[in-house]
C-alpha cells in the first residue's frame, strides 16, 4: 500500500503518482464492490470501515452522486441560522489563493454535512456540479458514501479521501480533504470545511491546510464569543445597577459569565421554562425569569420562592431502580405513582380521568382508582404541582427516559445506549407504559443496527435488553472482516442465540 504510512489520515504520500494509484484503487473497488474483494492491503483501514457503514446506508456505486436536499429558500435559512456564518470571511481569506493555483474547491458545510458554501475555480465548480457537489447537497456517509466531508463528520477527525476510496464511482476523477469545525466553548461540532480538486492535484499537505483553516475558524469564533460576553457583561452591569434583586449573565449556551447574589452556581445553566409567563426554573427548584439581550445573551433573575410553590421533579424510570426524585432530594418508589406521573409527563396538554383510566388499566380501568392514585400523588408533590380539570402536571419534569429518545433521535445510538439502563418501568403492565416500553427499546435497537458499528453492536449484544438480538448478532458478524479475531466470537454468539430461541420460540 502507498498511503502515508505515518499518518493513516492522508490517502498517500507525496512520491506516490496520483494517477497511477487511482488506477490500482479503481481495480480494488471494483473488485470489492462486484463482491472479489477480500481484504486488499491497498485500501486503507478507515476506508474499508467507511466502505461499510456506506453500504449499509444503502448508498450505491452507481448512484450519480450525492443528493441535492435543501431548496433556495432552505439554504438560504441554514445559511442564516448557521453558527459558522460570522467565521465565513475568516475561511475563505485563509484559502483566497487555491482557487487559481491548485483550481481547488472549497467547501463549507453543516454539522449534517449539508453543503452551504461552495466557492472556487468556476471551470473545476461546474465539473463537480456533475456529482452534485453542489451547495444544498448532503454529503453526509449514508447519502453520499464515503468522501472527505462526510466522513471527517462521521469519525469526527480531519481526513483525506482519495479518488477510488471513494464509493461512488462518479466521485472517482475527486481527491478531496475535510476538517471539522468545533464550538470552543462547548465543543460540539459545527460543520465541516472541505477542500476538493481534481486527482492529480492530489498534495499530502492539503489536509494539514484544512486543518488549520478549521482551527482559526475556531480561534475566531472563540475570539467573537469573548468580545460578545464584554458586551453582554456591560449591558448585566447597567441592568443591576440599583437593583438588590440576584441576577447571573449567561451567554446564548447557558455559560454563566457573571453573578451576583446567586450563591454557589455550576459553570453552566440548563434552564427549565414553567409557563407561557417566562418564570423559569433553575436545576436546585429555585424560580427566576429570563430576560434575553441583544447578542443572544441572558439575564436570569433570582425571585423568592414561595412555600407553596412547586419544585422540579425528576422521573427515574429505567431499569430496576425507578423512582421519583423531587428538587429537594425526596424519593418514592410507588409504582403506581411512577406509572401515573410517566403518563402524565407523556401527555403536558393533560388527561382526563376516562383516558388516564384507560392508559393505566385498559378496559378495566375505574374513575374512582384514577382520583385516589391522583389524591396520593398531589399529597406527595403538593396541590399545585398536578391540576386536575384535566389532570396536568405544572411542575417541570426530567426523565431519563425521554433523553434516551432525544439521543436516538439526534442520530447519537452511542450516547443513547450508554443512558439507556433498561427497560421502561419493567414491572408495569399499564398499556400505555408497555407500548412507550416497547416503542423506546425498538427504536434505539434500529438505531444501533443501521450504524453497522461493530463495536456498538457488541455493546447492545453485551446489553441486558440485546442479549438476545439475532439480527443484532448476525449484523456484528456480516460488519467484522474475515480475519478480525472478533468474528469468531461474533460467529460463536449468533448460534448461540439462534438455539436459545429455537428452544425457547416466546
Amino acid at each position: 500500500m502507498s498511503s502515508a504510512a505515518c499518518n493513516p489520515w492522508v490517502a498517500m504520500d507525496v512520491t506516490t503518482d496520483p494517477v497511477v494509484r487511482s488506477r490500482l484503487l479503481r481495480r480494488v473497488h471494483e473488485r470489492e464492490f462486484a463482491g472479489d474483494g477480500g481484504s486488499s492491503r491497498d485500501v486503507r483501514e478507515l476506508v474499508r470501515e467507511s466502505w461499510r457503514r456506506s453500504l449499509a446506508a444503502g448508498v450505491r456505486p452507481d448512484q450519480g452522486g450525492a443528493p441535492v436536499r435543501l431548496t433556495p429558500s432552505e439554504l438560504e435559512g441554514a445559511r442564516e441560522r448557521s453558527p459558522l456564518g460570522p467565521v465565513i470571511g475568516v475561511i475563505h481569506s485563509k484559502l483566497s489563493t487555491l482557487d487559481a493555483d491548485a483550481r481547488q474547491i472549497v467547501a463549507i458545510a453543516d454539522a449534517d454535512a449539508n453543503l452551504l458554501w461552495v466557492t472556487g475555480d468556476r471551470e473545476t465548480c461546474e465539473r463537480a456540479r456533475e456529482m452534485h457537489f453542489e451547495e444544498g447537497a448532503a454529503w453526509a456517509e449514508g447519502t453520499a458514501g464515503t468522501n472527505a466531508l462526510g466522513t471527517a463528520l462521521a469519525l469526527d477527525h480531519p481526513v483525506q479521501i482519495f479518488s477510488a476510496e471513494h464509493v461512488i464511482a462518479a466521485v472517482h476523477p475527486w481527491t478531496c480533504s475535510a476538517a471539522p469545525i468545533h464550538d470552543p466553548d462547548t465543543g460540539e461540532l459545527l460543520g465541516v470545511i472541505d477542500l476538493t480538486a481534481d486527482l492529480r492535484t492530489h498534495h499530502p499537505h492539503t489536509l494539514p491546510l484544512a486543518e488549520l483553516t478549521a482551527l482559526a475558524a475556531e480561534a475566531a469564533l472563540r475570539l467573537s464569543s469573548l468580545q460578545m460576553a464584554e458586551h453582554l457583561r456591560d449591558r448585566w452591569e447597567a441592568a443591576i445597577s440599583g437593583r438588590r434583586a440576584p441576577s447571573a449573565l449567561l451567554d446564548r449556551n447557558g455559560w454563566v459569565i457573571a453573578a451576583r447574589g446567586m450563591g454557589e452556581l455550576p459553570r453552566r445553566l440548563e434552564l427549565t421554562v414553567d409557563g407561557e409567563d417566562g418564570a423559569t426554573s433553575l436545576p436546585d427548584g429555585r424560580g427566576g425569569a429570563v430576560e434575553p439581550l441583544p447578542g443572544g445573551g441572558a439575564i436570569f433573575w433570582l425571585r423568592q420562592r414561595s412555600r407553596t410553590s412547586p419544585s422540579r421533579f425528576r422521573l427515574q424510570l429505567l431499569g430496576q431502580d425507578a423512582s421519583v426524585r423531587l428538587g429537594t432530594g425526596r424519593r418514592d418508589r410507588g409504582l403506581r405513582s411512577l406509572e401515573l406521573l410517566a403518563i402524565l409527563a407523556m401527555h403536558p396538554e393533560g388527561m382526563t380521568t376516562e383516558q388516564l383510566a384507560l392508559a393505566l388499566y385498559g378496559e378495566r380501568g375505574k374513575a374512582v382508582t384514577i382520583r385516589a392514585q391522583v389524591h396520593r400523588v398531589r399529597m406527595y408533590l403538593g396541590a399545585r404541582s398536578l391540576e386536575t380539570h384535566p389532570y396536568r402536571l405544572t411542575v417541570p419534569v426530567e426523565a431519563d427516559w425521554t433523553e434516551v429518545r432525544r439521543l436516538v433521535s439526534a442520530g447519537r445510538p452511542r450516547d443513547a445506549l450508554r443512558a439507556y439502563r433498561g427497560p421502561l418501568l419493567p414491572a408495569s403492565d399499564a398499556p400505555e407504559i408497555v407500548e412507550a416500553r416497547a416503542l423506546l427499546e425498538e427504536s434505539l435497537r434500529r438505531s444501533i443496527l443501521t450504524t453497522a458499528d461493530p463495536d456498538l453492536l457488541s455493546k447492545w449484544l453485551a446489553h441486558p435488553s440485546g442479549a438476545d438480538d439475532l439480527a443484532a448478532a448476525r449484523a456484528l458478524v456480516a460488519v467484522l472482516p474475515c480475519g478480525d479475531p472478533r468474528r469468531a466470537a461474533a460467529t460463536a454468539t449468533a448460534a448461540a442465540i439462534a438455539r436459545r430461541l429455537s428452544h425457547n420460540p416466546a
